[in-house]
């Protein structure tokens, strides 16, 4: 045999003993097939710290797909689609993971992923006769507090509105300030009827289905404007207003008035930046009436300086600090970035920070020095971040951090047997844990089942190693039957966990 003829050949046997995962992908209630749909196959962490690449492609026409020459392993396989939530393979539940596969050279899967479009909300927006009214904005928000909003719609010539694209969860809805034909101002109101979030109605939105009859009766009262002058001497500006259900956008040049019509009574937040970048301001301002009061003074951003301590002594440290921070109106949080130490130059206003420092250390607090920290004008509080106000001066910011950080380990079991590649939930109970932490954690145990969390603030913590969540919550945690563990400071604490799996 000629070497033409035996390369082929040898190139076709070595395809033959390595791993191959094909299927299609699909829409769960129609069946319909799924083309240019992503899938991937992410690697499960090994215990010998050996890393595997993911692999990724997109499926073809008839939805199909394959992956040649997988290396051994353990894998998720991932399909994503925009509109439609992640469809796993060994997933159980809508909102849940799926569970890894043991890819070796002998292995020649097909596996068929379900994708289950996201859900959404339809109602109408009614007048004081149940009569629909058209082009009525409407909101959904996640039922939570502080309010941010997870979608929009508008209303149709029959006052019916369709909010899409939310994942599984309870939403309330709420109409924008919106002015009628006759002049006459509709007030921003909670579902079904009602000013007060607490009177809100909340919806269950589930996967695959549009949640019926969140209609809302829109309270009637008088409208106003919010203006003022922009304080800078040359340059087109651009500002920004924002609150709980709006965020509009206008421009205009330095030395002249900007102006925002049909506002409700509410608190606002007001940005202004020239085009070019050089210049910035921001007010903040509960307003009922019209006002042309609102002025913004336009000057270079402030330079933020953050002064890194050790927690008890309060001296200064040289612990290397990493530092990632959003911008956070009142209609929702810009992109995270990450910021750079020990200075950098920050918008004015409100942000969420938060910090990591190593291992071995966690993030006792983030403080401004002028004691800044949360809007006055609003009372719900967010707990997955530090509140930092950045004003126009200098803003220096205080890091507090501790080098007696806890450790949490341990192995995921079933039935006595390690679990590879289960996802382990850990939610502190203290408001503290969580804003040091960013919120809850999540680890994938690896190949042998083992899982491990460092840079731990002491104190209790909610633990779940489950495959049917994706995202968790204290309602889920009580679903699981979460167990508490406490973690010590400097200490190494070790708790197995039993895999729970949904009924």
């Amino acid at each position: 045999m000629t070497a033409r003829v035996l390369f082929p050949c040898l190139l076709a046997a070595t395809a033959a003993r390595a791993g191959v995962i094909q299927g299609t992908v699909q829409e769960y209630a129609s069946g319909l097939s799924l083309s240019r749909t992503v899938v991937r196959l992410v690697p499960v962490p090994r215990a010998d710290n050996i890393d595997l690449r993911t692999l990724q492609l997109r499926t073809a026409s008839a939805g199909q797909f394959v992956f040649f020459n997988v290396p051994d392993g353990y894998y998720f396989l991932i399909a994503t689609r925009e509109g439609y939530f992640p469809g796993a393979y060994g997933q159980r539940r809508p909102n849940g993971q799926g569970t890894p596969i043991l890819i070796t050279k002998d292995s020649d899967l097909f596996a068929q992923l379900r994708l289950r479009r996201k859900g959404a909300i339809t109602g109408r927006v009614l007048d004081e006769n149940g009569v629909g009214i058209e082009g009525v904005p409407v909101v959904a928000y996640r039922a939570r507090l502080p309010l941010r909003v997870a979608a929009q719609g508008v209303s149709d010539d029959r006052g019916v509105y369709r909010i899409h694209g939310l994942d599984a969860g309870k939403y309330w809805v709420r109409n924008i300030a919106h002015t009628l034909d006759d002049g006459s101002g509709m007030l921003p109101t909670f579902g079904p009827q009602s000013r007060e979030v607490r009177e809100a109605r909340a919806h269950d939105v589930r996967l695959d289905e549009d949640t019926p009859d969140a209609d809302v009766h829109p309270e009637f009262g008088a409208l106003f404007s919010v203006g003022g002058q922009l304080q800078c001497l040359d340059g087109a500006v651009k500002v920004t207003l924002t609150s709980e259900t709006v965020r509009r956008t206008t421009q205009a040049p330095c030395g002249e008035s900007y102006s925002f019509p049909s506002l409700s009574p509410a608190v606002y937040e007001i940005t202004a930046e020239l085009l070019n970048g050089k210049e910035s301001g921001y007010t903040e301002l509960f307003a009922d009436k019209n006002t042309a009061a609102a002025a913004i003074k336009l000057q270079p951003p402030p330079t933020v300086e953050f002064d890194i301590r050790r927690a008890g002594s309060g001296s200064a440290v040289n612990f290397p600090v990493t530092v990632t921070g959003r911008r956070q109106d009142l209609y929702e949080s810009g992109t995270e970035q990450q910021i750079p130490t020990p200075h950098a130059t920050l918008l004015a206003g409100h942000w969420e920070m938060s910090a990591q420092a190593g291992a071995d250390k966690y993030i006792e607090s983030m403080t401004n020095f002028r004691g800044q920290v949360r809007r006055e004008l609003q009372q719900e509080k967010s707990v997955d971040s530090f509140d930092l106000f950045i004003d126009m001066r200098f803003a220096p910011i205080r890091i507090t951090v501790s080098d007696k950080a806890a450790q949490i380990s341990g192995s995921v079991v079933k039935e006595a047997k390690a679990v590879p590649g289960a996802p382990v939930f850990l939610w502190p109970l203290a408001e503290a844990g969580r804003r040091s932490l960013k919120g809850y954690r999540m680890v994938i145990a690896d190949t042998e089942g083992k899982y491990h969390f460092e840079g731990l603030p002491p104190g209790d913590y909610r633990m779940l190693a489950t495959y049917d969540f994706t995202e968790i919550d204290e309602a889920a945690l009580d679903e699981g039957l979460a167990v508490t563990v406490h973690a010590t400071d400097s200490q190494r604490t070790t708790a197995d966990l039993p895999l729970w799996v949904s009924p």
